[in-house]
């Protein structure tokens, strides 16, 4: 599979779409990409307000330290 490793853009769409329409069917799965790109409020605003106290060299640590926890693997 594709982890580890960065995707084209190109691959990435098509490994995503691939897996919503096998988790949400091909009904759902349009369904939640209208929904999700809807959003709400001010993202620029809010990210503001959550990120004002800390550096970029801290926001990198911590997506690190997140990206090097164990993965969850579903049950298939």
């Amino acid at each position: 599979m594709a982890e580890g490793r960065t995707l084209h853009k190109r691959d990435l769409r098509q490994l995503g779409w691939k897996a919503l329409v096998a988790e949400l069917g091909v009904a759902n799965a349009p369904r939640f990409i209208i929904d999700l790109s809807e959003g709400e409020g001010d993202y620029t605003k809010l990210r503001k307000k959550l990120f004002a106290q800390k550096t970029v060299d801290e926001l990198y640590t911590e997506i690190k330290a997140i990206e090097a926890q164990p993965k969850i693997k579903r049950k298939t």
